[in-house]
């Protein structure tokens, strides 16, 4: 929906590629949809794979954490990087997610720029 959203308000397919971190052929077929069928079309496309095991509470929360800094929640350090969020998901919802997953949930959230680069 970002991606559509972007494009409305008259981003360059590039443009929103690079912001969202998605492929430039994604961004192609999403601005097809769009217009096509609009935002609803867009809304209703299916992305696959099975629904997350964390619901909107629970991606508040993880938004509120990733907010935050790291270290009020054990880490030795303010900065959040992927292993942490994949911690800290694993430890207060039980559910493990890989590397890729995870940076999509903070990305998803508008917080994917919260993850540092390093590795702990």
């Amino acid at each position: 929906m970002n991606a559509g959203h972007m494009l409305m308000a008259g981003s360059t397919v590039k443009a929103v590629a690079e912001a969202l971190h998605l492929s430039t052929a994604t961004v192609k077929r999403y601005k097809a949809v769009l217009e096509n069928g609009g935002l609803d079309a867009l809304k209703k496309m299916s992305v696959g794979g099975r629904a997350s095991a964390l619901d909107a509470a629970a991606l508040e929360w993880v938004a509120a954490a990733l907010r935050g800094s790291a270290r009020e929640h054990g880490f030795s350090s303010d900065a959040w990087t992927n292993a942490r969020l994949r911690e800290l998901i694993e430890a207060k919802f039980g559910v493990q997610y890989s590397r890729v997953y995870a940076w999509q949930i903070a990305t998803n959230l508008g917080l994917g720029d919260r993850l540092s680069k390093s590795s702990r």
